[in-house]
């Protein structure tokens, strides 16, 4: 008896001692999984073995976002997450370039990113609206505190023929992070002294106060200049705005504007009004560009003759980055008595010019040189000229290389009227867009960034019905076989 009860006690206490076993295995297992993940978490490398290491930032952009002294957010705003393959690409591609600036960002000034459905997640909508302003559908803020850069979905592709070529996600994202986490702050002066709207002015006919709001809001620095009475044009101009002057400008105010473009690299905006160009034709003969003192009729159904509003839907069939929102968006343009803008063929001939038109009118529009004496207007071929006819040009010059990166020379933008930006129509249409829009390309960084655009590669495999058998008899054939020796094997034991 006393045999059996020592098996007994042995058996319970060999059962125990399993149980234990199996336990602390179990713990020792998690315990493994949970540390190794752990360290895994804060310690880790990351390879990348994609072609042309498209999945990791250039150099250039690492040493930007590891040196980074503030802390940066990333916010893409969407009206609705991915319906066809399209959407779903464009997400794909988003995330992956957010997660490159994640991994390398540092702890201390880390870059976070995250996705909004404007549509489903209103109260977070309604506070980063709050905080960067409406209309941020389908785009991408970039922000460190009080400065924020918004860049449209559309701008981070290039488009040919309806499908997208290239992915420009690096570079505007590492010149929107510089733009946001630098200490500076660009400052626009707007010309006085000549009869220019004002952007202290808040009357509706003549004043500019809500482009100056739109611009504030951006982080611009805004400042009144009359050249009359400054020796020169301040240092810290990043940009000049001269909206609709209505007298004649000084020689030596000429001067200023010409020296401040060519040899000071600056950035003007030109808004005219109808008659003389009042001594700013040496500036546009400078940049290749001319403006006659013509109105812009049309014979179809976007010209009002009562009020002289001109709605321009037209664009160049090569868009240019100030336009290409207004198309994605199908978005037309509300001018007053706007003049056409175009390429002065007798300009002479300079290889670091470039020149582009904005917007253009319709194809029932022209030139009307008699456009004083009113009453019914009828096309001349003889004096006038015939549209489609540029409204809005830029021009820009190359400023050289140095150390492997491209130097942009001066900036010149013109528009052929000034009333799109005054405070009755500045919010109508795609007019806020436009004069928006081209403030933030002339005063953009892109172009001293070394990064370029990364080709989109699609890769498709076209296989028959039969092939696609074959690969299925090949690739089942083993998983088949050590399914058939598992069922041997266990009706053997089980015999």
């Amino acid at each position: 008896m006393s045999t059996g009860g020592n098996k007994f006690e042995d058996f319970r206490t060999t059962s125990t001692i399993r149980k234990l076993n199996l336990w602390a295995q179990i713990i020792l297992g998690v315990t493994l999984y949970v540390g190794l993940n752990f360290l895994a978490a804060r310690h880790y490398q990351k390879w990348d073995f994609s072609e042309n290491r498209k999945n990791s930032l250039s150099p250039e952009s690492v040493a930007y976002v590891k040196n980074l002294k503030v802390p940066v957010e990333i916010f893409a705003v969407v009206s609705q997450y991915a319906r066809d393959n399209e959407e779903t690409a464009v997400l794909r591609d988003l995330r992956a370039v957010f997660k490159q600036y994640e991994y390398n960002s540092s702890k201390s000034s880390p870059v976070k990113s995250s996705f909004v459905n404007a549509h489903i997640e209103n109260k977070r909508a309604e506070e980063l609206a709050s905080r960067f302003g409406s209309d941020l559908e389908n785009c991408v803020v970039v922000a460190s505190g009080n400065k924020f850069k918004r860049i449209p979905i559309g701008d981070f592709y290039d488009i040919e023929e309806g499908k997208r070529t290239n992915f420009k996600g690096e570079q505007l994202l590492t010149s929107a992070i510089l733009s946001v986490s630098s200490g500076k702050t660009s400052t626009i002066y707007f010309l006085k002294g000549h009869g220019e709207l004002s952007p202290k002015d808040s009357s509706l006919s003549r004043g500019l106060s809500e482009f100056a709001s739109a611009l504030s809001r951006r982080n611009y620095n805004i400042e009144e200049l009359d050249l009359s009475k400054s020796a020169q044009i301040p240092e810290n101009a990043d940009m000049i705005i001269i909206a609709g002057a209505r007298a004649a400008m000084l020689p030596n105010e000429i001067d200023q504007l010409r020296k401040y473009l060519l040899k000071n690299n600056g950035r003007l905006v030109v808004f005219l009004d109808m008659g003389s160009l009042n001594g700013l034709e040496d500036v546009l003969f400078d940049w290749g560009i001319m403006s006659d003192d013509m109105l812009v009729l049309d014979t179809s159904g976007d010209y009002e003759s009562a009020g002289g509003d001109l709605i321009a839907r037209s664009f160049p069939q090569k868009a240019h980055p100030i336009s290409k929102y207004l198309i994605d968006s199908d978005m037309p343009v509300q001018f007053g008595s706007v003049r056409p803008v175009r390429p002065d063929m007798g300009a002479p001939i300079d290889d670091t010019l470039k020149i582009d038109p904005l917007i253009l009118s319709g194809n029932s529009s022209w030139a009307e040189k008699s456009y004083a004496r009113g009453g019914s207007q009828t096309y001349d071929a003889a004096a006038d000229l015939a549209g489609p006819l540029p409204l809005a040009m830029v021009a820009s010059r190359t400023g050289g290389k140095d150390l492997g990166l491209n130097i942009p020379g001066g900036k010149l933008a013109v528009f052929g009227d000034e009333n799109f930006i005054i405070n009755k129509w500045f919010n109508r249409l795609g007019n806020s867009k436009l004069a928006l829009n081209t403030v933030n390309w002339m005063l953009e960084e892109n172009t001293m960034l070394n990064i370029p655009s990364r080709q989109i590669s699609l890769y498709t495999i076209t296989l028959s019905h039969n092939q696609i058998m074959s690969l299925a008899l090949r690739y089942m054939s083993l998983p088949a076989v050590v399914l058939l020796l598992a069922l041997i094997v266990s009706f053997a034991r089980r015999r």
